[in-house]
């Protein structure tokens, strides 16, 4: 069996590269789908073959309203070109929307669409499934739930002292928002937060790179007390220390699916504080994560202390069971049974 994979590989996420080691450790052969090669590449496929796309608008979607229409209508010829030649077609569907949408009923046309030529689709949550089944009108028999891979052992540890190189006291309690700094992730709601709840010994690390907007909002907030801007891109060699140097990791996000952000984090046996939400119920356990009510405005105050309070009394979750539910080599076993038509 050939899976033509978009993307196989990727510099910014290890989801992919872990996807496609575990898939090859079964036995499948995995080919790349190369970025910006779609429709070079989909001509080398052969019948039997399966194309498989994680992040599905990157082949169609455009901020210009005519570019946008010529790439759907290029990449709806090649979906009936796979189609045509018995090539199959599967898709990842990581979030309901991409996160910036400009034209939403065309995207939500180009979804529905897609989801009726794609043989095959794949979600991380059984919630997730529901959404999609409502939203793009999607029968349950073409949907499969394989659950997102852990992060264990993937980042390592490299001895750089994050407290120290920040100037925080070993002894502070230390809230981190790490990833990117974009409007939807609620940043400016977590510092507003941040402030009612600081002590003399409490502080937060914002780090991550910040689009434009972001960054101009963080530039107005820089000096804050006790807070830490780290606004660039943490290399992948840094994030075990960063990570191992917090207590709380606050995920104050406006929209989640499945976060790749908060299973980095259950891989690191963190506490996290996020909104409440279907995804926390079908990955976590008991306290795991201190979940708080969006619409509540002081709900994510009132977490962050729980959550502080919680890490004090040193409570030990079953981290090692839930971590084995994430296994990768039950992930690549599921998701060959979904190639193969037994999923």
């Amino acid at each position: 069996m050939k899976v033509w994979m978009w993307p196989k590989s990727s510099e910014l996420n290890f989801y992919n590269n872990l996807l496609t080691d575990s898939l090859c450790g079964v036995g499948i052969d995995i080919q790349d789908l190369k970025h910006g090669k779609l429709f070079l590449r989909v001509g080398q496929a052969k019948p039997g073959d399966i194309v498989h796309i994680h992040w599905m608008h990157h082949a169609y979607q455009n901020r210009n309203l005519l570019l946008f229409l010529v790439k759907s209508f290029l990449f709806v010829l090649t979906m009936v070109y796979l189609k045509v030649r018995n090539i199959q077609l599967i898709w990842t569907i990581h979030n309901l929307y991409p996160h910036h949408v400009k034209y939403h009923k065309m995207e939500r046309f180009m979804r529905r669409l897609i989801c009726r030529f794609c043989g095959k689709l794949i979600v991380a949550s059984d919630s997730i499934k529901r959404k999609v089944m409502a939203e793009f009108d999607v029968p349950a028999k073409k949907l499969f739930v394989v659950k997102h891979g852990h992060y264990l052992g993937v980042y390592k540890r490299n001895g750089l002292n994050f407290r120290e190189k920040y100037n925080i006291p070993e002894d502070a309690d230390v809230y981190l928002f790490l990833g990117a700094i974009q409007a939807y992730k609620g940043v400016e709601d977590l510092i507003e937060a941040f402030h009612a709840v600081k002590t003399k010994r409490s502080y937060l690390i914002i780090a991550g790179k910040a689009d434009q907007k972001m960054n101009d909002y963080l530039k107005r907030v820089k000096d804050m007390d006790h807070i830490v801007l780290d606004v660039r891109f943490i290399p992948n060699e840094s994030i075990a220390d960063l990570i191992s140097a917090v207590d709380v990791m606050v995920m104050p996000y406006k929209e989640i699916t499945t976060s790749g952000s908060a299973i980095l984090g259950l891989s690191f046996r963190k506490l996290i504080v996020m909104p409440n939400n279907d995804f926390i119920d079908e990955y976590f356990k008991e306290d795991m994560v201190v979940r708080y009510d969006p619409t509540d405005d002081n709900g994510l105050k009132n977490a962050m202390k729980v959550a502080l309070n919680m890490k004090h009394e040193d409570k030990s979750p079953n981290y090692d069971e839930v971590l084995q539910e994430l296994d990768w080599n039950t992930i690549a076993q599921q998701i060959k049974n979904v190639y193969q038509g037994s999923g």
